[in-house]
């Protein structure tokens, strides 16, 4: 007599496939969820290099670096955090539209997330507002701050260093 081979899979061969799959989902998920904080991380170093440049032409056409607004100045409005809409706004900056074309956006943009620019030339107008320091907050890295100042030194800080007197 001939036995009969069953057709199908058992119950225990399913509930292995299904726990394979969802092992694999899992990783692929974390690891997509890395690169899109990378990818953020990525596009806020591209914004502090145009930002720089625009900086730079400023200070070389009026021998000053743009007066934040947080020392009564008229921008660039980089201290305020999670704002919806532009950190780095068109409106009332002295760097457009000659030296900036376009609005600057935190990549995550949404309010009370505490990723955002920060601009400082933390001196007074008898100085000359001669110098600046530039950072933004990290999602990678255990949230570090990556700062550049005027003079080219650059780092991670557990935050936004000021700039040294002069």
């Amino acid at each position: 007599m001939r036995q009969s081979v069953p057709k199908g899979f058992t119950l225990i061969e399913l509930l292995v496939v299904m726990a394979i799959i969802s092992i694999l989902a899992t990783i692929g998920i974390a690891t997509l969820m890395d690169t899109r904080r990378d990818a953020r991380d990525a596009k806020r170093f591209a914004d502090l290099t145009a930002i720089r440049a625009a900086l730079e032409l400023y200070q070389e056409t009026y021998q000053h670096y743009p007066i934040p607004i947080a020392a009564s100045g008229t921008g660039p409005d980089l201290s305020t955090s999670g704002a919806v809409g532009s950190i780095f706004s068109a409106s009332n900056n002295p760097l457009f539209p000659t030296f900036m074309s376009k609005a600057i956006m935190d990549p995550t943009n949404t309010i009370g997330n505490g990723l955002y620019y920060y601009y400082d030339t933390n001196e007074s107008a008898q100085v000359g507002h001669r110098n600046y320091v530039f950072c933004f907050h990290q999602e990678a890295n255990s949230g570090q701050w990556f700062y550049y100042y005027s003079t080219g030194v650059s780092g991670e800080a557990n935050n936004c260093p000021t700039l040294p007197a002069t």
